[in-house]
């Protein structure tokens, strides 16, 4: 058989291909797909040397796969049923007016999705898609339409809506406070620490905040390090540690009483959170209901 080719083969031939598979005979196949059975023979043979595999085995009842037809057959299943699904999901996508909003993970997670109910209340006719990212976004090469970003400097070339400037606080988790009860807890129970990397600079850390407190001589203590706020949160929820939260991000967790408030001296973030999103955008249905509704939730 000749050496495979690395062209696809048409989307005509790998259905007739499919179709055999799943009828067991090219006979039946050529009818549910109009065409003659020769016609059928004729592109399973093309496709076979175009694979350089054999994937029938003629018998005297129809037509029965080989273990190569058998593997290639799963491929093609796949191929169909995402080819299905896109297609579903473009109906949807036009019947059903969707906005879709990239934001960084934790105040995904921690600030928006506790108040994501609130928005098919506020704009129920418009679908909300939320997507969790560290990274720049691409408008050009996602279906972004907003994003929520720390600070104005990574999109310069927006449009933009301020949102909040955050502060973080000392808080610890109940089990934690009874773990240390009868001792100075700043200065013995071990510290969760979050590397930002670049942008931990924009972050207070534990040395600013005791400076801050006049503790210019803390003794060292044990520390977890997380490079995910969320982590860091679930984490000091699960009595690891003290942490120096964002009020907004710890908000839920304060209000269930999952975390206290270990000390009152907060430090704010050096940038605020900002929405931004191009010009295009605003042409999209639910765009100025969406830039509302976060304003609010901000407020």
């Amino acid at each position: 058989m000749p050496a495979p080719s690395p062209r696809l083969p048409k989307i005509s031939v790998i259905q007739s291909f499919k179709v055999a598979a799943e009828l067991g005979s090219l006979a039946k196949a050529a009818a549910q797909l109009a065409l003659t059975p020769a016609a059928v023979s004729q592109q399973i043979r093309q496709l076979e040397e175009q694979l350089g595999s054999t994937l029938f085995v003629r018998t005297q009842s129809g037509v029965m796969l080989t273990e190569m037809g058998k593997e290639y057959l799963r491929y093609v299943t796949e191929a169909f049923d995402i080819l299905h699904l896109g297609q579903q999901n473009l109906r949807h996508a036009a019947s059903a007016p969707r906005l879709t909003l990239y934001s960084l993970p934790a105040l995904a997670s921690k600030w928006l999705l506790p108040n994501i109910a609130q928005w098919r209340a506020h704009c129920p006719e418009i679908d909300l898609s939320l997507h969790g990212t560290h990274t720049q976004v691409d408008f050009n090469a996602t279906p972004a339409d907003f994003v929520i970003c720390f600070g104005e400097d990574r999109y310069p070339q927006l449009d933009k809506q301020l949102l909040f400037l955050d502060e973080v606080l000392p808080v610890a988790s109940p089990a934690l406070l009874h773990r240390f009860a009868g001792m100075d807890v700043l200065q013995h129970a071990p510290l969760i620490h979050l590397d930002w990397g670049n942008e931990g600079r924009f972050l207070p850390d534990w040395r600013s905040w005791f400076q801050t407190k006049g503790i210019d001589d803390a003794p060292p203590q044990p520390s977890f390090s997380f490079n995910l706020t969320s982590l860091a949160i679930d984490a000091a929820v699960a009595g690891a540690g003290l942490l120096l939260g964002q009020r907004r991000l710890i908000a839920n967790e304060l209000a269930r009483g999952e975390l206290v408030v270990v000390d009152p001296l907060s430090l704010p973030l050096s940038k605020p959170y900002f929405l931004a999103w191009p010009q295009r955008s605003l042409s999209q249905p639910g765009s100025a209901a969406l830039i509302h509704w976060l304003t609010q939730l901000a407020g």
